[in-house]
């Protein structure tokens, strides 16, 4: 796992059948990665013959828990394990999500993300099948499927890792203030909102030129067709006013942030 790629792919599961629709996919892509699973279902175990099984013959690591450590902390988990890698991207998809391209660009040191389009799939099971077998075939008619033009979020946009490697080293500063917010609401914590705002306050804090770039071609498709009122016993969105909410939510996640990039500057 010591040999140089220069792209790795963080994929993170609970429902681990849903690997069944992110992985083939994977497979599929012709360009070079590393692919990391981190499994975050302490009851079940995902075996590199599993993955074999589902397609995706590349570069591999499988990271199984022994407990449920959430969204958060298993995307930041594969962080650490991409290190070994020394990557210079890194691109997270869901266990329910296709990433159906993986080509990174030839593009300036101050770019550190390439932001694309997405495609979303909202009611036909058969939509679904057409992009596991056909991605390029879609039909986005606007009802059943729709296009986001730029789609802005984590999952599926190529991030420097050295962004990544930086907020690593923060989160152990806040994961406590995060916890506390987490707890105060009663709807799935926005994590990809969350770790999307982190990446754009870590990279300017690293370098104030970093801007990302954007791309306008598909590269992601996300499955919006199981849309559960309850999730991990939570309400799965807010049930009114759901962007206000939101937005006061991701406020104090970037206000914890702050707070610890302010205690962690040099003083005198």
């Amino acid at each position: 796992m010591r040999r140089k790629n220069n792209l790795v792919v963080g994929l993170t599961t609970f429902h681990n059948e849903m690997l069944r629709i992110s992985v083939p996919a994977l497979g599929k892509l012709r360009q070079k990665f590393t692919l990391i699973i981190y499994n975050d279902n302490p009851m079940t175990t995902i075996s590199r013959r599993q993955i074999r099984h589902l397609g995706y013959c590349g570069e591999l690591l499988i990271i199984n828990t022994d407990e449920n450590l959430g969204e958060l902390r298993a995307r930041m988990t594969i962080v650490d394990a991409a290190r070994a890698i020394n990557p210079d991207w890194i691109i997270f998809c869901d266990d329910d999500d296709i990433l159906s391209d993986i080509e990174i660009p030839d593009v300036a040191n101050d770019n550190f993300a390439i932001i694309q389009n997405s495609v979303v799939l909202r009611h036909r099971v058969g939509d679904l099948l057409c992009a596991m077998e056909r991605p390029s075939e879609i039909d986005i008619d606007g009802e059943n499927v729709e296009l986001v033009r730029p789609h802005i979020g984590l999952a599926g946009v190529p991030i420097r890792a050295r962004i990544f490697n930086e907020m690593a080293r923060i989160m152990p500063d806040i994961y406590d203030a995060i916890q506390k917010i987490d707890d105060k609401i009663d709807f799935c914590p926005p994590v990809d909102a969350m770790m999307w705002n982190f990446t754009n306050t870590l990279a300017r804090h690293i370098n104030p030129n970093a801007v990302p770039i954007y791309m306008d071609k598909i590269n992601y498709i996300q499955n919006k067709i199981d849309t559960p009122r309850i999730k991990y016993g939570r309400l799965a969105r807010p049930a009114r006013n759901v962007e206000e909410h939101y937005q006061r939510v991701l406020t104090k996640y970037d206000d914890a942030l702050q707070g610890a990039l302010t205690a962690r500057a040099p003083r005198g």
